[in-house]
Formats: C-alpha cells, structure tokens, sequence
C-alpha cells in the first residue's frame, strides 16, 4: 500500500491547522509555512517526495519549481490563474480545486457569514437587530450572510442583477433590489460579495460599505473612502480550526474519489 504522503503550503493559520488534522487522521504530513517558493520548500519536496500538494488558498506569489514533482504527485489548488497552472498541466499532473467542492464551499461560505458579524460588532460597536443591511449578490456567501442578518433581526435588501437571485431572494421574503451601473444609496450598510469593482459611493455618503468578495473590492476608483472595510479570508482569521476542519473534509472526500 502507497503511503499517503501531505505536503501543505502556506502562510493561512487554516493550512497549517488542516496540516494538524490530516496527521491525526492518518496521513503522513509535513508544513511550510510561506506563499512563495523558498529552498526550504524545494528542500522538503525532494526529501518528502510527497504524493499529494495542498497549495495556499490564495495564489502563490512565484512560479513552482514542476520539474522536482513525482509524476504521480496529485495537487489540490484554491485561487490560480490558468496561467500560473498551465506548467502542472502541460506535466500531465492531476489538478482539483478544493473551492469547487460542494460542501466545502458551503460550509466556508457560513463561516465568513458567521466571521463577518465578528467584525461589525467589534468595528461599529452596534447591534445587529432593526439595522438595515444591503446584500450585494445573491451566492453562496451573500446567501449566508442575509441568512445570519435575518436571524439577528436586520431588515435585508438583496442587490442582484440576474432574475434568478432576485426570484431567489425574494422567495425567501427578502426586499430585493435590482442592481445597476448606477446604483445609489446614501445610508445603512452595504455587505459586498461580488468580486468585481462595481461600487463608486457619493462623496457625501454615510454608507458603511463591508467588503467580504476577494481582491479587488468592489470600489471602482481608488479613492481612500472612510467607512469602507475589506475583511478577506475572514473563517481562517476568526475560525481557523472550524475552517481547517472544512478543508480536511473536502480533502478526504476528493481523494476518496
């Protein structure tokens, strides 16, 4: 039988942590802590010979070293472009994204909710119940989101552009709102889930904007605007070991099949 042999990799508290319980469970798994191709991590590869690669959630910030990688090596991606993937595949090695699986998604989806309300508490300072909240888009995460603010007692508008999360959002008895190039609102707080600069805020406005989509924010210029937060990567800062425990699922289930 073929030792099950974890390579993790990355600076997220959420690898190191997954890193931990896949070794309880069973597998034989060794941690380098950094985003970035070091000799420490080209080091383990080639003494670890490992089986299996866990990449960053994010991207790593250089290009990977292929050539040191068993054929047979299986790798499991978060966010990477096409681009920096092409040298794996054109190796012929297997690739999965751990944030196209299913239950993963969901379950991490629930933690950024539940990691969100975190932050509004301790950065407003203001209850959650009869605060008028805008949920921009209706995904996974938006629908967290509006699903943790209704059971606090926030009256919820969706702002979506596609019919079928407006149906969605208001079959389930939220206001909902059609989003447009030309949206406008001067009060309440506005929670962004859609990763794209769609957003440019009045200069007079007193709406606080969170920012839970990933990079570049939903702001269309670069203006420094007070009351707007970015809060990435909110369950491995909040929740790390809830978060890592998700990951460590999702990757029993995609090596499993």
């Amino acid at each position: 039988m073929i030792e099950k042999r974890w390579l993790f990799i990355g600076s997220d508290r959420r690898i190191a942590v997954c890193s931990e319980i896949m070794s309880v469970r069973g597998h034989s798994c060794r941690y380098v802590g950094s985003d970035v191709v070091t000799s420490e991590l080209e080091k383990t590869i080639i003494e670890f010979k490992p089986n299996h690669i866990v990449f960053p959630i994010l991207q790593m910030k250089s290009d990977f070293p292929v050539q040191i990688l068993n054929k047979e090596t299986k790798l499991f991606v978060g966010v990477a472009e096409e681009k920096w993937l092409r040298p794996f595949l054109d190796a012929g090695l297997e690739i999965q994204s751990f944030l196209e699986e299913e239950q993963f998604v969901w379950r991490n989806a629930r933690l950024t909710a539940e990691g969100f309300i975190a932050e509004y508490y301790t950065r407003t300072k203001r209850v959650v119940s009869g605060e008028h909240f805008y949920v921009a888009g209706f995904g996974k995460v938006g629908k967290m989101v509006a699903d943790v603010l209704s059971s606090l007692g926030a009256d919820i508008t969706i702002l979506a552009r596609s019919n079928t999360q407006l149906g969605e959002a208001l079959s389930n008895h939220y206001n909902a709102q059609r989003l447009t190039s030309n949206f406008e609102v001067q009060e309440g707080c506005l929670v962004n889930t859609i990763p794209s600069q769609w957003f440019s805020p009045g200069s007079a406005t007193k709406l606080r904007i969170f920012d839970l989509a990933s990079a570049p924010g939903c702001l269309r210029d670069s203006r420094v605007f007070e009351y707007y937060t970015i809060l990435p990567g909110l369950p491995g800062i909040h929740f790390p070991f809830d978060a890592a425990t998700a990951l460590a699922d999702a990757l029993d289930r995609m090596y499993r099949r």
